[in-house]
């Protein structure tokens, strides 16, 4: 059982600080605050890869399908 010298410690608190996530410092009245989409970089780049990924995705689907059949047919 605690002891009465032991209730009187000091507790320990721990203080986390609170970050925001929108980015308004330095805003004010006359702050310009534009939130847009992707730039047409960041689209043309989405275009290309997507493709690119679902052929190879593709490509390694029908390895595995290649590989499975072969063990299939090999094992006696």
């Amino acid at each position: 059982m605690a002891e009465v010298r032991d209730r009187n410690l000091p507790h320990q608190v721990q203080v986390h600080p609170q970050y925001r996530f929108d980015n308004t410092t330095g805003g004010g009245y006359g702050a310009k605050n534009y939130h847009s989409g992707p730039s047409t970089s960041q689209v043309l780049a989405v275009l290309t890869l997507l493709p690119i990924g679902g052929t190879l995705l593709a490509l390694a689907g029908l390895t595995l399908a290649g590989t499975v059949i072969g063990l299939m047919l090999a094992t006696p």
